[in-house]
């Protein structure tokens, strides 16, 4: 038995204060330097409440109709029109800037004759006064609307898209829109409608690779929780696998399937309460695995984080933008101070959330489909299942090293107990018990014969009932009483002899104080007390004595080193072994998650 270290508690208290404090503010800083805007792309435009045909014509005068943009239209509204003037060069072709994206090197020639829409309203479209599209039923009420389909590309006749000035006219009903917000933003663009029609099929690849990939993480880790390892962290990194991939599934859906308007709100609400689930259990992912002490705080600080941007903003897409920089900058907190801490694998996954704050910064909030979600996600999910494989790969390292060094201490520990010395001094005993008191020589080598006969049945057992190695520790301690001349005893308090524990475990702990302490009087109580915290199980193991070397016991003693073997053995890194001198003798404190 060896003294515990006593590291100083109030730099440690300091340092987890200091983690605490950047896991709220490094967050918030994140967000406040770049805040995402929906701004971008607007165009100016005409709008005038009411309802009049004439309006579709492009010689019509709206010097008088309200000035507004594109990202500004109101909603729920009744009907409107509004009306874009946009204009062709009067020499020269007018190039599709979407070919540079769709073809490498040198874009063809790609002339621009489609518009492409994603109309979260009903409406009919007019190019130069001529009726192109029209999507649903334009309605002066939520009944008589009908809702059309979010996406649409119109293709432009060829007569219609010469040189010179046009004008696009839109009338519009909204009733049906049921974001919270009173205004929305019409995606409006000029483009190729070959081009289109490629880039639109394109838009889909990363998130269903991401699904893919997303799933076969969560597939993995639940096969290696159910059969090789039944630890929290494989679980989490499951349920994260299948949360990214129902992200990435209702991303790709809307290239999929074009749905009515009104879908895209519960669409979008869906996807952000998936970035919610997404950005807590990153946290804790990491928070188990790098074993971050007092993780019920720190998740206890992350969840008011996680809420603040649904309060914050009615754009759904910018709130999952926000709660993926708080993710990011959150388990940089968690990373680094594991790093810190020299858990293995800490720095790779520091790197891998550095790479996805970098990537993000630039999202475009038009929709999810933007590149930097598919590096954030990938990088995060990879580097976490990597070093989760690492982690699981050091455990069975270290659970055949202490199988085969609890296999060589408890050869170790037989030996001890029927070494000629511990023989001989009990003979000696029984020989003197033999002449004064026949009956009690008598159940002094009943109880020799039943401690050896438990020794020899326990320890091919890795697990044996509490209530087995009570009656060996009592045995043991029947025998020690005649030899040393003590009144030595096992007195216990809330113990269940049902629970499981690895052999020898207490009996080892009476030794080591018989070895190292000096009981007060004739008389040695040993006491048991067995506790049920949430989550885990308490034994508090009471030597009585005063320890005879000071400051501490020797280190490395083949009895702990015993015990910590056995720990290791039964219950793989879900142990805690405590130890410290009190006024009443030794005190071991052993804690044993549940599985």
């Amino acid at each position: 038995m060896d003294a515990p270290a006593h590291p100083g508690q109030s730099a440690e208290k300091m340092r987890l204060t200091a983690c605490g404090l950047l896991g709220l503010i490094l967050p918030v800083l994140v967000i406040a330097a770049e805040t995402p805007r929906i701004t971008s792309g607007a165009l100016p435009a005409k709008l005038k409440f009411g309802d009049d045909p004439r309006w579709a014509a492009p010689d019509w005068d709206d010097r008088d109709w309200e000035q507004t943009t594109t990202a500004d239209l109101p909603s729920r509204a009744g009907i409107y029109w509004i009306r874009l003037r946009l204009s062709w060069p009067t020499r020269g072709r007018v190039l599709d800037p979407l070919a540079a994206i769709i073809w490498h090197g040198d874009p063809p020639a790609a002339p621009i004759d489609s518009l492409f829409l994603a109309a979260v309203f009903s409406f009919e479209l007019y190019w130069d006064g001529r009726l192109l599209e029209r999507s649903g039923v334009v309605g002066s009420s939520r009944e008589t609307e009908a809702t059309g389909p979010l996406d649409h590309l119109v293709p432009i006749p060829s007569g219609l898209s010469g040189p010179g000035e046009h004008v696009i006219a839109l009338r519009i009903s909204s009733y049906h829109y049921n974001f919270p917000a009173p205004s929305f933003n019409l995606f409006i663009s000029l483009g190729n409608y070959a081009n289109r029609l490629v880039y639109e099929a394109r838009r889909a690849v990363f998130p269903m690779v991401g699904v893919g990939g997303a799933l076969l993480v969560a597939a993995i880790c639940a096969v290696l929780f159910w059969f090789v390892d039944r630890r929290r962290p494989l679980v989490l990194c499951s349920l994260l696998g299948f949360a990214v991939a129902m992200f990435y599934f209702l991303i790709a859906w809307r290239c999929l399937h074009n749905d009515p308007y009104d879908w895209l709100y519960p669409r979008y609400v869906v996807i952000t309460a998936l970035m919610t689930l997404i950005s807590g259990l990153v946290p804790w992912l990491l928070l188990e695995q790098f074993e971050v002490p007092r993780k019920g705080l720190w998740l206890a600080a992350l969840a008011p984080l996680l809420v603040a941007p649904w309060v914050a903003s009615p754009w759904y897409h910018i709130v999952a933008v926000w709660l993926c920089r708080l993710m990011l900058g959150y388990s940089a907190v968690v990373a680094g101070w594991a790093a810190w801490k020299k858990r293995r694998g800490a720095w790779l996954v520091l790197v891998g959330v550095c790479v996805g704050l970098v990537s993000v910064r630039a999202t475009n909030t038009r929709d999810f489909l933007d590149l930097s979600f598919f590096l954030t996600f990938g990088v995060l999910v990879l580097s976490a299942f990597t070093v989760l494989g690492m982690q699981i790969r050091e455990d069975r390292r270290r659970a055949r090293e202490a199988l085969l060094t609890s296999a060589r201490l408890e050869a170790e520990l037989l030996k001890k107990n029927i070494q000629p010395h511990f023989l001989l001094n009990t003979l000696t005993a029984l020989s003197e018990v033999v002449e004064r008191d026949p009956a009690g020589a008598v159940r002094l080598i009943n109880d020799l014969a039943g401690e050896f006969r438990s020794l020899a049945r326990m320890s091919g057992e890795k697990l044996v009932p509490l209530g087995q190695e009570l009656e060996l520790c009592r045995a043991h301690l029947r025998v020690l009483s005649v030899r040393t001349g003590l009144t030595a005893a096992l007195e216990t308090r809330g113990v269940d002899e049902t629970v499981l524990v690895p052999p020898a475990l207490f009996l080892t702990l009476i030794e080591n104080g018989f070895v190292h302490q000096r009981p007060a009087g004739n008389s040695a109580a040993f006491e048991l007390h067995m506790q049920r915290p949430p989550g885990r199980i308490r034994f508090t193991f009471l030597s009585p004595g005063a320890v005879k070397s000071e400051p501490g016991r020797p280190d490395g003693g083949t009895g702990l080193r015993y015990v910590q073997a056995r720990l290791e053995e039964s219950f793989p890194r879900r142990w805690t072994l405590d130890q410290r001198a009190i006024s009443e003798g030794w005190e071991t404190v052993i804690e044993i998650q549940n599985a």
